[in-house]
């Protein structure tokens, strides 16, 4: 299974950056294929509202994150919130609102 949840830890350093509808998640496994990581963070993340997109990327540099743009700000604060430091594919995500949308 790509999550754990008996093993989540609850990290709560809620962002500084004003919340919006896109969320920057990293720290992801960079050894996981990107269509099966969006494919994966769908279903974890569509729990919390409806996504519009998922954007991960192939190249080296942008490897291990990926952005989450949800229909709602609501959906991406909840899930922020919920989903700090949970354990995907092993390693504890860390989720921000984007800088820019």
């Amino acid at each position: 299974h790509f999550w754990e949840p008996a093993r989540m830890s609850r990290q709560t350093r809620i962002s500084d950056l004003p919340a919006n509808q896109t969320l920057y998640v990293n720290n992801l496994n960079d050894k996981i294929n990107v269509e099966t990581l969006k494919k994966s963070l769908r279903e974890v993340f569509a729990a919390f509202g409806g996504i519009i997109e998922i954007i991960a990327m192939k190249s080296l540099k942008r490897r291990g994150q990926a952005w989450i743009i949800f229909k709602e700000t609501s959906a991406a604060t909840n899930s922020l919130k919920s989903l700090q430091g949970f354990p995907f594919y092993n390693k504890p995500m860390r989720i921000n609102y984007a800088k820019s949308k």
